[in-house]
């Protein structure tokens, strides 16, 4: 396979492992909607679909943008010729929205025990007066 065969299936590869990406972006948006959010279940069945599907849909597609990322940047042709790809560009979209999706729940975690850490402390230094 020459140089040029592989130069030209190189958009094509990333444009799938973009495309993969948005599908398991998109899958985990909709299990965080119906499976966490708008569900009649309890604590434990809403963490269970964060936990146990949303989390790892949304890791799976952070790894597989920054794959089509790399992909990507394999590709440098540049010149008159130069297309602009839209799947650049939707490949970091994908990547931005679910590291930021990834890290909402550790945020929170940590903003509660954060609040926790506080009553603690004030309640501590109530007791010295």
């Amino acid at each position: 396979m020459s140089a040029g065969a592989l130069h030209f299936r190189t958009p094509t590869v990333a444009g799938s492992f973009t495309g993969a990406a948005l599908l398991a972006l998109a899958a985990a948006v909709l299990v965080i909607l119906f499976g966490v959010i708008a569900t009649s279940g309890v604590y434990g069945s809403r963490m269970a679909w964060l936990l146990g599907v949303a989390l790892p849909l949304l890791t799976l597609s952070v790894v597989l943008s920054l794959v089509a990322r790399r992909l990507w940047a394999g590709d440098q042709r540049e010149g008159p010729g130069a297309e602009t790809h839209t799947g650049r560009r939707l490949g970091q979209v994908v990547l931005i929205t679910a590291a930021t999706l990834f890290g909402i729940p550790f945020a929170l975690a940590t903003m509660l025990l954060a609040v926790y850490a506080l009553l603690f402390a004030l309640h501590g230094i109530s007791l010295l007066f």
